[in-house]
């Protein structure tokens, strides 16, 4: 580009005609000029040209070997029609690994043509050089401003509005004078064993949580006085543990916000939030003591109610006025004495209110009665045919228990209103076909399980007859399964229905509530209209109990759910604290005397450990004899050397033993000294090597700070096992004439362990000659170093080799290397480590054979 300067403006134009060269990517050559053709040469023309020029090109006729492979490249390149038609786009004719990774990534969905290079040199990103370029009008330029700024800045929302520009709503919220926690019911959702969410009814707890400290300004705290238990609760759809159920429930309210006007304190209120606000995931929450909400989310209750009803019944009044208006709605074109069909009728109050309604009515209820445990017929096929019910199997009893339930519901249910109760859709058929009745054209679902509406449309009229199907209540809250086929032959409609959406639909609609309620109030005074109810106290009955009662087909009385007073509340509030107080109280005076005793135990532990092998300990002052010997071998009566082997199986190791004196000089005599028969031992000796701790290592490694009773006692067994060792050996270098000097330990295992203990903590006089320890088990290394870093170094050191299995498992590899580290930094010790192929934890003839090659080294000539 030029700039052109003309009367105080710039102008930017194109400093030359468009030129194909110019569009090429400077990464790559010109084919076209290569070949010697123009950009729209044909294929034709291209290979011709290629072939001429190619000739004359050739490395054999002393062409240039570079231009003849780049004049190739450009070849294969114009020939290939992808290849061509990208390189005349964008320059380049391989794809760059971006472009790759986006044709391959999800099938090429996100891949996107390269815009060809002309279109970049016009292509105007600024708002500034847009302006100059191109004349605009005043309103592109204003929306382009728009777009470029910042619009979350610009949304102003209600409560936005509400806060900062009306009024401010923080400041006329309303403190809650209850300052403690109110009882809440939890529900929780079943989960498996990996904490998948299984479905059906909830786990139920009740605990005491506390309350938000305020309320707004146009929020309300109900006291809550009744709640009745329904499945919008038990089958509630939770994603989460901990959340407070309930939908609905009476109460009186306590506080109101500073902005309410037409509800007073002690005011009856009917809690009915809108169903947008709330679902079965996310309950309004009204199964606890005291509830916040919306002022919009309740209903006051009429005095005429107040003075009839009590606070059980009135927590129905949804349960009942649905009930009503379904009868209303979607029976208005039924006449006294036709049928109504009900799967629900034994289900708590909205299945009562159905019966006496219908009873009222001249309505004649047919119910469906199906209790767990007993065998259902299912009616499956075409719709109005009886094969789809005929070759039912209905031979299969139900148990005595169930059919007892059956026939005490079924009575129950005649005696409310019903003029027949069967098992199942396929008796209903089957009684229909008998007695030659019209089926109903009104269905009311009210458990709402998978193929109930299936099940309702092969008992009830064809839709042609206007005949409708109704789910009304959440019931099992599953998904409604119904074939294609099957609701294209019946023609009928499916409706829904739900007493929160109808009543907040239309203000009329909530004062046609309380006329319905006053309505039923007559009929109870009258008694021509029962509720039914058992009550549970929250914080005093057990709330599983409830739920259990209520989720329970075989029983049809209404649970309802009260509430302690705000005076119960505080006392138990009050309780709590002051048992939580003692509970504080004792757990700190129970840690102190925890931490005193610990302490204490500590303090005796580190005098324990230290007094052990020395002058001063338990085993020093009370000795427990020597260790018996089991075998002897060589020169016994006049020896100038002594061998003394300590392995853990005398009877085994003795066997390998006899083959050894054939290798030892005549002047060294052999005796196997057996610690494990004596009484000091016996512990040691049943410790079992193969245990999980020993294996991985973490046995070896402990320290003082971890010992426990047991340690303590196996180190004090070890120390009279070394003392007695010392005696016994002592006894035959006096024998012998001999000293320590002249004494070599060849030891195995635990008894190995036993020597280096005796050795290193001085329990012999004077340093020994040497010690050969195969696979030694060494108790607690760490104590051992611990401890030999305070003894007073010897002028002679001892000359100790290890051999070790490397299959040995009771011996691992981090034992092995501390083991070897504390000996290499005793002042008095030279460690040798050595390792048998393929061995594992036993003395055998691979043993020997290492022994025989070490015995020279430590005897000497």
């Amino acid at each position: 580009f030029r700039f052109q300067e003309c009367s105080r403006k710039i102008v930017l134009g194109p400093c030359a005609p468009s030129s194909p060269k110019h569009f090429v990517d400077m990464a790559e050559p010109d084919y076209y000029s290569l070949i010697g053709v123009d950009r729209n040469a044909t294929l034709h023309e291209i290979r011709s040209k290629f072939r001429a020029k190619v000739l004359a090109e050739h490395p054999d006729k002393g062409g240039d070997p570079k231009k003849f492979q780049m004049m190739n490249k450009a070849y294969n390149i114009l020939t290939d029609q992808e290849k061509r038609r990208r390189y005349d786009s964008t320059g380049r004719a391989e794809k760059s690994a971006e472009e790759e990774f986006v044709e391959g990534f999800g099938g090429g969905r996100l891949h996107f043509e390269p815009r060809a290079k002309d279109a970049d040199e016009k292509a105007v990103v600024s708002l500034e050089n847009r302006i100059i370029t191109q004349p605009a009008s005043h309103e592109d330029g204003f929306a382009e401003w728009l777009r470029q700024r910042d619009q979350s800045s610009m949304v102003l929302t209600d409560k936005d509005f509400m806060k900062t520009h009306l009024f401010n709503s923080a400041e006329l919220a309303t403190k809650v004078n209850h300052s403690g926690p109110v009882q809440h019911v939890l529900g929780s959702p079943k989960t498996d064993a990996y904490g998948q969410v299984m479905g059906g009814a909830v786990q139920v707890q009740a605990k005491p949580r506390p309350l938000k400290k305020t309320i707004d300004h146009d929020e309300v705290l109900v006291r809550m006085l009744a709640v009745p238990v329904d499945d919008s609760m038990i089958y509630a759809d939770l994603k989460k543990s901990g959340v407070c159920l309930g939908m609905t429930g009476v109460g009186r309210i306590e506080q109101a916000g500073s902005r309410i006007e037409d509800l007073r304190q002690e005011d009856a209120v009917i809690i009915l939030p809108k169903p947008t606000k709330f679902s079965s995931e996310k309950p309004v929450g009204t199964a606890r003591t005291l509830v916040p909400c919306n002022e919009e989310d309740v209903i006051k209750v009429p005095a005429e109610i107040l003075e009839e009803l009590t606070p059980e019944q009135i927590s129905l009044t949804p349960t009942i006025v649905s009930a009503y208006i379904v009868l209303e709605q979607y029976g208005s074109k039924l006449s006294p004495g036709d049928s109504v069909l009900m799967n629900a009728a034994h289900l708590s109050a909205s299945g009562s209110a159905l019966l006496q309604l219908c009873k009222l009515l001249k309505l004649k209820p047919l119910c469906i009665l199906s209790l767990p445990g007993a065998p259902k017929s299912v009616v499956k096929g075409e719709y109005g045919s009886k094969s789809a019910w005929q070759d039912a199997d209905t031979r299969q009893a139900s148990p005595p228990t169930v059919r007892a339930q059956y026939e005490r519901i079924s009575e129950l249910l005649v005696t409310m209103g019903a003029e027949e109760v069967f098992p199942d859709a396929v008796a209903l058929l089957r009684w229909r076909d008998r007695n030659q009745r019209m089926l109903p054209k009104l269905a009311l679902d009210g458990i709402a399980t998978r193929d109930s509406v299936e099940q309702l449309i092969h008992c009830v009229q064809a839709g042609d007859k206007e005949t409708q199907i109704l789910v009304y209540g959440h019931g099992a809250a599953q998904p409604i399964e119904v074939s294609p086929p099957l609701l294209a032959a019946w023609g009928g409609k499916i409706n829904g229905f739900n007493i929160a959406r109808w009543v907040h639909s239309s203000s009329a609609n909530i004062k046609k509530l309380m006329a319905v309620m006053e309505n039923i109030t007559k009929l109870v005074r009258s008694n021509k209209f029962v509720c039914d109810t058992v009550l549970y106290k929250v914080g005093e009955d057990a709330v599983s109990d409830a739920f259990s009662r209520a989720a329970d087909p075989a029983d049809s009385t209404q649970v309802v759910l009260i509430f302690p007073t705000l005076q119960e509340e505080k006392q138990t509030s009050d309780e709590e604290a002051r048992k939580e107080k003692q509970r504080l109280a004792l757990a700190a005076e129970q840690e102190a005397a925890r931490r005193k005793e610990e302490e204490e135990r500590d303090k005796l532990k580190n005098e324990w450990l230290n007094l052990l092998f020395s002058d001063q300990s338990v085993a020093a002052m009370s000795p427990e004899g020597p260790v018996p010997v089991t075998y002897e071998c060589g020169n016994m009566n006049s020896p100038k050397q002594l061998l003394v082997f300590v392995g853990d199986n005398a009877r085994v190791e003795n066997v390998v033993l006899k083959d050894l004196p054939a290798s030892l000089d005549s002047k060294v005599g052999l005796l196997s000294a057996a610690w494990s028969e004596h009484p000091a031992g016996e512990a040691f000796a049943e410790f079992n090597l193969k245990a999980p701790e020993v294996v991985d290592g973490s046995w070896y490694l402990r320290d003082r700070v971890a010992f426990e009773n047991h340690d303590l006692d196996l180190l004090h067994d070890i120390e009279l096992l070394g003392r007695s060792l010392v005696e016994t050996m002592e006894s035959r270098l006096n024998e012998f004439g001999l000293n320590w000097s002249q004494v070599s330990i060849i030891g195995f295992g635990k008894g190995a362990g036993v020597a280096l203990y005796a050795a290193l903590f001085k329990l012999f006089p004077i340093p020994l000659k040497s010690m050969i320890l195969f696979c030694p088990v060494v108790p607690f290394p760490n104590f051992l170093g611990e401890r030999i870093q305070h003894l007073q170094a010897s002028p002679a050191l001892l000359k100790v080799f290890l051999v070790w299995g490397n299959r040995s498992r009771c011996t691992p590899g981090s034992y092995r290397q501390l083991l070897a580290q504390i000996l290499r930094k005793s002042q008095y010790v030279h460690c040798t480590p050595d390792t048998i192929p393929d061995a594992d934890h036993v003395f055998d003839s691979k043993s020997l054979g290492v022994l025989n090659q070490i015995l020279p080294l430590c005897l000497g000539k």
